[in-house]
């Protein structure tokens, strides 16, 4: 019984994991979107790098489970 709980645990994680790299790319879209509009490179620059902040932990938390 432990080891279904432990696979379902572990799917629900890497379902988070799958949706934080949609979330981050959807971020970095929106940062170069931002720009190509005339959003100011400032604000591309936030999206930019939250983007790829989340992309990092997302596989980095990835490759740890």
């Amino acid at each position: 019984m432990s080891d279904q709980k432990t696979s379902s645990t572990d799917r629900r994680y890497r379902v988070y994991q799958i949706g934080g790299i949609v979330l981050a790319v959807l971020f970095l879209a929106l940062g170069v979107a931002a720009y190509l509009t005339g959003g100011g490179p400032i604000i591309a620059a936030i999206a930019v790098i939250g983007g790829l902040a989340v992309l990092i932990v997302s596989i980095v938390m990835m490759v740890r489970s």
